[in-house]
């Protein structure tokens, strides 16, 4: 495998697995009481065997393994143990793999394998469902009014969650704005969405995600 847990030495090719502290904290923060397995390697069996023992879980959330690769096992995993896809894919930048459906009686998210897009994801779709199923009233998105610090354009077509500072009204993007950039998304405060091809000029109004994390 590519991924390292931290802190140990890093070889060719190789990087630090960040998501599993990521989501754990997230997870912890919406109420849950989050249960870490160890990372699985990319074969069926592996999937098959660490799907099988989460599911006793009133929620189960994978991080990885839900595009469409040949390493993307997750899907036709949770078909072979009986479980049910009910969505894949979502029209997001940057988090477009995505799974929902069941897991037996176990909830089952499946989040993409980039730290920022499974943040991103977590953050749209899975924090609201985690606060629903505990029975929170309103547990839609917080939003909230700002002012666009500088001009923003979304060539692509699909909508774009930047990661920025909300700070005195205003909303700043923060670093680089890629799936893998981690930086950026250590100091941002909310998230902006950009519609597919919409611009937004320097002091135009929007509107901003903002939450606890």
């Amino acid at each position: 495998s590519e991924l390292r847990t931290a802190p140990e030495p890093l070889g060719p090719g190789e990087i630090y697995e960040t998501n599993r502290i990521m989501l754990q904290e997230l997870g912890r923060k919406a109420g849950g009481v989050p249960h870490l397995f160890e990372p699985v390697p990319d074969r069926e069996q592996d999937h098959f065997n660490a799907l099988r023992k989460a599911a006793s879980r009133d929620v189960v959330l994978i991080a990885g393994g839900v595009s469409v690769g040949e390493r993307d096992l997750v899907k036709s995993t949770v078909e072979r143990i009986g479980g049910k896809i009910d969505l894949w894919k979502v029209a997001v930048r940057p988090g477009k793999p995505f799974v929902f459906g069941r897991l037996h009686e176990a909830w089952l998210f499946g989040l993409p394998g980039n730290p920022v897009s499974a943040f991103v994801t977590f953050v749209l779709f899975v924090r609201p469902a985690l606060l629903a199923l505990q029975g929170w009233r309103g547990a839609s998105l917080s939003m909230t009014e700002a002012v666009a610090s500088q001009a923003i354009k979304n060539p692509g077509e699909r909508p774009h969650y930047l990661r920025g500072r909300l700070e005195s009204g205003q909303f700043t993007p923060t670093g680089v704005q890629e799936s893998h950039a981690l930086f950026g998304l250590a100091k941002a405060n909310a998230l902006l969405r950009v519609g597919a091809g919409e611009e937004i000029s320097q002091g135009q109004r929007v509107v901003v995600v903002i939450g606890d994390w």
